[in-house]
């Protein structure tokens, strides 16, 4: 008697259970529904991708060419400032590589009070908006060239230089991405750890460069560079990188190799340091641009060009 009651009460619970499953169903369903809306909706406005999507640029792996050793802790002797010549407060170019890409980021760095210099990937989603925005400012902007690296799975990406192209073939292709960049006033290579060390390949590129009267910075991804040796041979206007800024994409490192290409800049009275769009380097320059300011001038990478001839 017992059990015979017991299975009409869970017969009589079972239409209650069902209904149970089907609200809790419906209503995982609507979550995941609005979810995926949601980065449906995210995609859409980006043109069918993040705009901040991460892109590998550079070449991680490849050895970094030797730089001074600089002591970020050495400070000039006091002395009575009455006594003692005006010296030219140090200069510092800033140069910030691979703009193109990131939409959100790339525009916070345009944004800052700060006289970066900013070099565009040719054809990048976000290239001539960005540029466009550089040049009312009156940033410097250049052409980020991408070159051939060493290791063929890194990909200089649209536009890029190849040794196996023939004289004529870079040329074309430099004047194509310099199209793609219609306020660059000069040009630094994007990875070519490979590249660079070819003269005759850098030949190519210089002498466009030179017939419209534009600069060239070495990016120096190799030792064996000859690029900035060719650019001076031709008497083109031409400099290298001193500093990556941001190969350890965190802050207090950052700032640290901030500290470094400051202290350079006030040995040898200027240097130029290259930096990349990502957060952790825009953390940098807002949170140390005061400090910076204050001990040097940050300048566009022309000034340094003209000033110093290799």
């Amino acid at each position: 008697m017992i059990d015979s009651k017991r299975k009409i009460s869970v017969m009589q619970m079972l239409p209650i259970l069902f209904l149970l499953f089907v609200v809790v169903f419906s209503s995982c369903r609507t979550d995941q529904q609005e979810e995926g809306g949601e980065k449906e909706n995210l995609s859409n406005s980006t043109g069918g991708r993040s705009a901040e999507q991460t892109i590998v640029f550079e070449e991680p792996d490849l050895p970094q060419p030797q730089e001074a050793k600089i002591d970020v802790q050495e400070k000039a002797p006091e002395c009575d400032t009455e006594s003692v010549p005006t010296i030219p407060r140090p200069k510092v170019a800033i140069i910030i590589d691979d703009m193109g890409y990131h939409q959100q980021v790339g525009s916070r760095l345009l944004a800052l009070d700060l006289n970066l210099t900013f070099s565009f990937l040719p054809n990048a989603p976000f290239t001539l908006e960005q540029e466009e925005q550089a040049w009312e400012k009156g940033r410097d902007i250049l052409l980020h060239m991408p070159m051939e690296a060493q290791d063929p799975t890194w990909d200089p990406g649209p536009g890029g230089l190849y040794l196996r192209f023939s004289a004529e073939e870079i040329r074309t292709k430099v004047a194509e991405n310099l199209i793609a960049v219609p306020h660059a006033i000069g040009s630094n290579n994007h990875m070519g750890s490979k590249f660079t060390e070819n003269r005759e390949a850098m030949h190519e590129v210089l002498s466009v460069l030179k017939k419209r009267e534009l600069f060239f910075i070495d990016s120096y991804t190799t030792s064996r560079s000859t690029g900035l040796d060719e650019a001076g041979k031709m008497s083109i206007p031409t400099a290298r990188r001193h500093v990556f800024l941001d190969n350890a994409q965190d802050q207090d490192k950052i700032c640290h190799q901030l500290e470094r290409l400051i202290a350079l800049a006030k040995k040898q009275g200027w240097a130029i340091g290259i930096g990349h769009p990502n957060q952790a380097t825009l953390k940098a320059l807002t949170s140390c641009k005061k400090h910076l300011l204050e001990s040097v001038d940050v300048v566009g990478v022309h000034a340094l060009v003209n000033e110093h001839l290799n």
